[in-house]
């Protein structure tokens, strides 16, 4: 145990670690339809003599995770917190998907998933976490900047949908705010991994994730989500860890 753990202690002192989350802060994105992040100031060094914030959000806010309860009514029973601490430890295979210069609307299919593992000589396996970059953090603003990001992204058809399910994957994260879901100018069209193929066959959906364009195609995935009583989601912080 002993000589497992200083193996351990010294492969993730070598590694790199790469924060994939945005920062949590007022008037930060989010889906058009969920309450907004606050953030306040509520104690104070000058008044109370230590410093404490009040934060009111949704579970989605932020990079976050979505389990199956978030969509299907017929999974209530599966919420955030009866997954094991380690749902989302494994490791990760970073498709970047910039090339295909997708618009809001577009959906990418299984033959351009195929063409870029092609590309890049890996594909994802069973187990494995996928990470998909849009190249959509460039729309990631503040303040009422926000909304297109919010409103407007590319999302994937239900064949290439199909093809991580078939493929057994741990979960599948974007830098988007809804992940295959297309959207645009706020019309959001049918997302098949979150309500036919992904969410029902407890593969975790993350979202709203940052900095992939700094990852390698491949590199070890943590995050931890809150444990929430009947959390139909939560706040992660993402990491990759490259070694």
């Amino acid at each position: 145990m002993e000589e497992r753990l200083g193996q351990l202690t010294r492969l993730l002192a070598e590694a790199r670690f790469i924060d994939l989350s945005p920062t949590i802060e007022h008037n930060m994105p989010k889906w058009p339809t969920h309450p907004p992040v606050i953030v306040d100031p509520t104690v104070t060094h000058e008044h109370d003599h230590y410093y404490c914030q009040t934060l009111v959000l949704g579970e989605h806010s932020g990079a976050h995770v979505d389990v199956p309860a978030h969509i299907i009514s017929s999974m209530m029973d599966r919420t955030v917190d009866t997954y094991p601490v380690n749902m989302l430890f494994a490791p990760a295979i970073v498709y970047d998907l910039r090339p295909l210069d997708a618009k809001p609307g577009q959906r990418i299919t299984a033959a351009q998933i195929l063409q870029i593992e092609e590309q890049m000589g890996d594909r994802a396996a069973e187990g494995d976490i996928v990470l998909l970059n849009f190249g959509w953090q460039q729309y990631w603003k503040l303040d009422k900047e926000w909304k297109y990001y919010a409103t407007n992204e590319p999302g994937f058809d239900e064949d290439a949908v199909k093809l991580f399910a078939d493929r057994k994957v741990r979960a599948v994260g974007s830098d988007t705010i809804a992940c295959d879901t297309p959207v645009q100018n706020g019309y959001e069209m049918k997302s098949f991994g979150h309500q036919n193929y992904w969410l029902p066959n407890e593969i975790f959906i993350m979202e709203m994730l940052h900095n992939l364009d700094q990852l390698p195609t491949r590199c070890y995935f943590a995050a931890l989500p809150l444990k929430i009583k009947n959390g139909s989601g939560s706040p992660i912080r993402p990491t990759a860890i490259i070694v």
